[in-house]
């Protein structure tokens, strides 16, 4: 098993709007696509405001396949398209790590 760790720097006006795309729509998109969502997170204490989540799966292939999956479904690219124009770029910045549990992790 592998995680994606992936957190997007927001910029601090637009926090609302990406929370509510993703609680709207990115989420039962990702379902469709066949993502294991482990979790969404906020920054409480340190650099901010962004968002943070975790994502589960069984190889490298199955991730490059429903990422590729996912950018292609028209509706996202409508989803993104109307809370662009609505609200301009809400992510400042994306990053991402791909982790593999250690074998005294409870994850393994």
């Amino acid at each position: 098993m592998l995680y994606e760790l992936r957190r997007y720097e927001l910029f601090g006006h637009n926090r609302n709007a990406l929370y509510d795309r993703f609680a709207d729509h990115t989420v039962p998109l990702f379902d469709r696509h066949g993502f294991r969502q482990v979790g969404y997170f906020e920054t409480v204490i340190g650099a901010g405001p962004d968002l943070t989540y975790l994502l589960a799966w069984d190889s490298l292939d199955e991730r490059q396949r429903a990422w590729a999956d996912f950018h292609e479904d028209p509706e996202w690219g409508e989803v993104r398209r109307r809370s662009t124009a609505e609200h301009g770029l809400l992510v400042a910045r994306t990053h991402s790590s791909i982790l593999r549990p250690l074998p005294f992790s409870d994850l393994r």
